[in-house]
C-alpha cells in the first residue's frame, strides 16, 4: 500500500509541476491551456488517490 501511495504522490507532484509552472506544449494540435488544464486535473486526481491509499494503508495496517 505504501508503494501505491508514493507512486500516486510522485505522479501528482509531476502533474502539478507541469500544470502550474506555465509549461507550454510543443505539440501543434494541443494548446498550452489544454495541456496545463489536463495536468492540473491529473494533479488533483493523483493527489486524491495518494491520500485515499495513505488512509486505507493506516486502517488496514501496512
Amino acid at each position: 500500500m505504501l508503494i501505491w501511495t508514493v507512486s500516486f504522490l510522485t505522479l501528482a507532484l509531476l502533474a502539478g509541476a507541469l500544470g502550474f509552472s506555465g509549461y507550454t506544449s510543443t505539440t501543434p494540435k494541443v494548446t498550452a491551456t489544454t495541456a496545463s488544464g489536463m495536468a492540473r486535473m491529473l494533479f488533483l486526481v493523483f493527489l486524491f488517490a495518494a491520500v485515499v491509499t495513505l488512509v486505507l494503508g493506516f486502517f488496514r495496517g501496512w
